[in-house]
């Protein structure tokens, strides 16, 4: 049986709304990162699309069935109807569109199956040892760091110099199309390029699903890693290392030793047992 045992959910800043959300439903769970939006004014009229998306999303995986390759594809279809009403149809350039990395899976006989979009990621440890990990391209956290680093204009927050978000509106326009990167959006077509995986996993074993701003304890910061952080969170709970999580970035506010976009990101983790 999967069953839930904690979660957390915590905004990147106090001041905003959370662009991620979380659901555990009917033997599956999920984690959503809406991705920040680069435009002043919402379209959908939510305080950012990001959160539009992301929790229209998780509201409707808590009543989809099916398989589920299908309910990315049947979720992306209902957020396109809902987002073009909300929007009024408008035209909008590319880079507006709402998008969310979407990792959602659910058990099987041998363990569980799993899909994802983006780059959130889940660590599984088993009654054996075993370590799994998977969700997201491999090096992201690394990749991101590195663009970050780039950007060397110091007078102002990187995510308010026109330079990094003209940057950034272009790469985000390039998702989501043949031959790149894809994310959840309004676009079913997404499904087709979630990629699917599956852990043997010998029980009880643990699941620990999140956004990278929670998985940044292990991937950008280094902190943990994957068996660790899973016995971490079980030892200590996913309240404990969120306040480990914004010690180390508070530590290091100028991005100096770890350069980022945002001194804090949003971080939500679901840990679940497998039984």
């Amino acid at each position: 049986m999967l069953s839930f045992v904690e979660a957390i959910s915590l905004a990147g800043d106090r001041t905003k709304q959370n662009d991620d959300a979380l659901g555990f439903a009917d033997g599956r769970g999920w984690v959503l990162d809406g991705a920040t939006d680069l435009h002043e004014a919402p379209l959908s009229g939510w305080p950012s699309d990001a959160a539009w998306i992301a929790h229209f999303a998780n509201g409707y995986l808590h009543g989809a069935r099916g398989e589920l390759r299908a309910c990315v594809r049947e979720a992306s279809a209902a957020a396109a109807a809902a987002f073009a009403r909300l929007s009024g149809g408008r035209a909008f350039e590319k880079w507006r569109s709402p998008i969310s990395s979407l990792l959602m899976l659910e058990e099987t006989g041998q363990g569980v199956r799993g899909v994802d979009l983006g780059d959130s990621r889940v660590f599984a440890l088993d009654a054996d040892g075993a370590v799994y990990v998977t969700g997201g391209p491999q090096a992201a956290a690394d990749n991101e760091a590195a663009l970050a680093a780039r950007q060397t204009d110091a007078d102002k927050p990187l995510l308010r110099r026109a330079s990094t978000i003209e940057m950034l509106r272009r790469m985000r326009a390039e998702l989501n199309r043949d031959g790149a990167s894809w994310t959840f959006g309004l676009d079913p077509a997404c499904a087709d390029h979630a990629r699917e995986w599956a852990f043997a996993l010998k029980r009880p074993a643990h699941l620990l699903l999140m956004t990278d701003g929670y998985a940044a304890l292990a991937d950008r910061y280094r902190a943990y890693d994957a068996p660790g952080l899973v016995r971490v969170a079980l030892e200590r709970g996913l309240h404990e290392l969120g306040r480990e999580l914004r010690a180390i970035e508070t530590e290091d506010a100028g991005a100096a030793k770890h350069p980022r976009f945002k001194a804090s990101d949003d971080a939500t983790a679901l840990l679940l047992r497998l039984s």
